[in-house]
């Protein structure tokens, strides 16, 4: 997974998407797709924003008391928060994905975090959860985008379902 940018790296569409391009083959988180007949396994990852680090669980619960817990390995920065999380799947299923960052998000008119996404997470986002006063918007391969998700969304809507490459979260 590439490393969350922030507000003094500023956002270009177009280099966000090579840039994506060339560290998702890179840098992926490890969910890897099932064999024909065989049901996929959920993961539950957490990636730091200060670190760099991904760890993943089998469980969703487990995944948020890591990010929340600051002796974890992932959330090991003093004062890391979870700032948004995404879902696979409608209505928070399947494997989700917990973006920390160092504090909350402030309010001043800028996205402060962005998250090029992996090949494995890529295109696979149906439902978010905004976290620590964060707005989560996701952006398509096209360079629009869609949002701010203020704050729970079963569904992010059919314009860009299972079509972000990217997070921001303002």
């Amino acid at each position: 997974m590439a490393p969350i940018r922030t507000d003094a790296r500023r956002h270009r569409r177009g280099a966000a998407v090579a840039v994506s391009a060339a560290f998702g083959a890179l840098v992926a988180l490890p969910l890897t797709a099932a064999p024909a007949g065989a049901t996929q396994t959920e993961e539950h990852c957490v990636y730091s924003a200060a670190t760099g680090d991904h760890t993943c669980y089998p469980t969703r619960a487990e995944a948020q008391s890591r990010a929340q817990d600051q002796g974890s390995d992932v959330a090991r920065a003093s004062g890391e928060v979870i700032g948004a999380v995404v879902f696979e799947d409608e209505n928070y299923g399947g494997s989700s994905l917990t973006i920390t960052v160092p504090e909350p998000c402030p309010k001043n008119d800028k996205v402060d975090f962005w998250l090029d996404l992996g090949d494995d997470w890529k295109n696979r986002i149906s439902s978010v959860q905004a976290w620590s006063s964060c707005w989560v918007w996701l952006y398509p391969g096209s360079g629009d985008r869609a949002g701010p998700y203020k704050d729970n969304h079963s569904t992010v809507g059919g314009h860009i379902n299972d079509r972000t490459v990217t997070v921001g979260l303002s």
